[in-house]
């Protein structure tokens, strides 16, 4: 081994890391363009509708551009479908409607809880196998959501925690994404088509979504703050769900999962700035268990000693 090669390596990773920090502004400012979106009076199921019609028209300009449009073929559609329908058009749904109910900073402690609630459900489905240390990180995980919403000074009013418990759903949804993808397999596709499908079906399911509620919206006037957060928040989507497939594309989806680490310290953050919040001690403690599960979660397993290995 020279001494270039950890260099190298340091090297390659220096640019999908600089996406991941990107990423994680990005996803931890989503929360805020939600909450400022539907306090303004747009309804949350035509503002995830035309949050992912804009994303969705962005990605596809981009990739009529440089030629790299979604495929049509039934595998790369139905990847499509699923991943539109789940991670973006129910996930979204669910965390829009919440939005106006809770600090957007303590929405932001559910991205840890996706990692977390993965392994529970590939063990169950037999697609990875128990651990004792994971699940020692899924108990902190638990931990950290009963801080969040047992205690009666850990939120502003304690009429929030029921919709804090409903903004978890939006993590269980992405496992259950993750889960029906890895039985389907799709095709691998480049950046721009893969996010540029999943935004255009994840928006046609809002339309229907939209025409079976009746919960039609336009923009209607002057431009009002929610109206400039709903256009941030499609631009912010476009970007987003394009980095976290280059991310994975350039350094795997283990490098991408650590984006969770970061988006509820960005949320947090990022709710300070548009709304001034401020958290109470079990919030901290809160995030501190949950990113202490997430860690050992997403510790990798020690490999096997060999028969033949010595230090066996």
């Amino acid at each position: 081994m020279t001494g270039t090669e950890p260099r190298d390596g340091t090297h390659a990773l220096l640019w999908p890391t600089v996406l991941l920090v990107v990423s994680a502004l990005g996803w931890g400012i989503l929360y805020s363009f939600n909450r400022l979106a539907t306090t303004d009076g747009i309804p949350f199921i035509p503002y995830v509708f035309w949050m992912g019609t804009g994303a969705a028209i962005i990605l596809l300009v981009f990739g009529a551009v440089f030629r790299t449009l979604p495929r049509l073929s039934w595998e790369h559609m139905r990847g499509y479908l699923v991943l539109g329908t789940i991670s973006f058009g129910m996930t979204y749904t669910v965390l829009a409607f919440v939005a106006p109910k809770v600090p957007a900073g303590v929405l932001g402690l559910g991205a840890t809880l996706t990692p977390i609630l993965t392994y529970p459900a590939a063990a169950l489905f037999r697609m990875d196998r128990f651990r004792a240390i994971r699940t020692v990180g899924l108990v902190l995980g638990v931990g950290g959501v009963a801080l969040v919403v047992v205690p009666e000074t850990s939120l502003p009013s304690r009429d929030m925690a029921p919709w804090v418990l409903l903004s978890f759903v939006g993590p269980v949804l992405y496992v259950a994404n993750a889960l029906i993808i890895s039985w389907l397999k799709p095709p691998p596709d480049g950046a721009l088509p893969l996010a540029g499908g999943i935004l255009a079906t994840g928006a046609a399911f809002m339309f229907v979504v939209m025409a079976a509620t009746g919960q039609w919206w336009w923009f209607e006037g002057p431009m009002t703050d929610g109206d400039w957060a709903l256009a941030a928040a499609a631009g912010t989507t476009a970007l987003v769900f394009y980095l976290m497939v280059e991310i994975i594309r350039l350094a795997g989806p283990v490098f991408f999962t650590t984006v969770n680490f970061m988006i509820p310290l960005t949320g947090i953050g990022w709710g300070v700035l548009f709304f001034g919040e401020s958290h109470s001690y079990w919030i901290w403690l809160a995030l501190v268990l949950m990113l202490a599960g997430l860690f050992l979660v997403n510790r990798p397993a020690a490999p096997r000693a060999k028969a033949s290995d010595p230090a066996s």
